[in-house]
């Protein structure tokens, strides 16, 4: 069954078969659980179009087409090698490359920490700050 909605919160809602669950709330009080590679790609207030794939357990998924083009990037690792998943895994990585331009580094996680925050209600700008120097951090130690 196809619905549509605007979307008023999205809440991660841990793991499954490698995909991040996200609990997403609609403003016609509709919620159901979507499934994910990494971020849930579309913000609070966005208009979408879904499927729900199952109304007993309140699953649904995003068809292909609602995605932008934009929405489909690809990024470039700033450290190879790094074993990757959609929750930051505590990873023995010290990088000492000082060619790399510190300025871009900070500027990518700032980005990064604004879209991981994008998906959360009631964000400050000193969360945003605040895990942008815990990725740059990580980074570079």
């Amino acid at each position: 069954m196809t619905k549509k909605g605007t979307i008023r919160s999205i809440e991660p809602n841990g793991l499954w078969n490698g995909l991040t669950k996200y609990r997403v709330s609609f403003a016609d009080g509709n919620r159901y659980t979507f499934f994910a590679k990494g971020d849930f790609k579309f913000l609070v207030g966005d208009k979408l179009r879904y499927e729900v794939t199952n109304e007993e357990y309140k699953n649904a998924r995003v068809p292909k087409e609602e995605y932008k083009k934009e929405d489909i990037e690809q990024v470039d690792p700033l450290v190879n090698n790094l074993k990757r998943t959609s929750l930051i895994d505590d990873v023995d990585v010290s990088y000492t490359d000082t060619s790399i331009d510190i300025k871009s580094i900070k500027t990518n996680c700032i980005k990064a920490s604004a879209k991981f925050n994008a998906m959360r209600s009631n964000v400050d700008y000193d969360t945003v700050i605040n895990d942008a120097q815990k990725f740059f951090n990580f980074i570079i130690k």
